[in-house]
């Protein structure tokens, strides 16, 4: 294979298309085994009766796992999600060490913009309101998910 046919395999990371994609996939493969610490330690507190009640009352697998394992990590998922959003609306390392903000604009995100704006162009009063801009924004997300999926956790 020469080159010209690797290098056409390689560029859908450089892609505006593909970039941003790309980016979210890193910073969620990064995290991942945060996320997945949190959900065996919801799974590891379920008690192991109720699955033997609901398998004696003839439940199959997936009765067990919509009606026991789905509502007892419903805190543990809410957590995953809100954690998650928040690192996703914040994504800046792996933007500035994948593409650095490019191909042209195609990654640039408000913290990008910050880090530009703020260490790069020496506009500080830009950089703050973009601070701003992003913990307000930061703050009408985690509300809103912890009103939309909080709904049922009153138990």
């Amino acid at each position: 294979m020469c080159s010209g046919e690797f290098l056409d395999k390689i560029l859908f990371f450089v892609s505006p298309e593909w970039s941003m994609f790309w980016a979210v996939f890193v910073s969620i493969w990064a995290h991942m085994g945060f996320y997945t610490l949190i959900l065996l330690a919801g799974l590891q507190a379920i008690q192991p009766d109720l699955y033997e009640a609901a398998e004696m009352d003839g439940a199959n697998w997936w009765n067990r796992f919509f009606f026991i394992m789905v509502p007892h990590l419903a805190r543990a998922i809410t957590v995953v999600i809100l954690i998650q959003t928040i690192f996703l609306l914040s994504i800046f390392a792996e933007i500035l060490v994948t593409t650095n903000g490019g191909p042209g604009t195609a990654t640039t995100n408000l913290t990008y913009l910050i880090y530009v704006s703020s260490l790069l162009q020496f506009d500080v009063g830009m950089g703050s309101a973009g601070g701003v801009i992003a913990i307000i924004l930061g703050n009408i997300v985690a509300i809103f998910l912890m009103r939309m999926i909080g709904k049922n956790l009153d138990a």
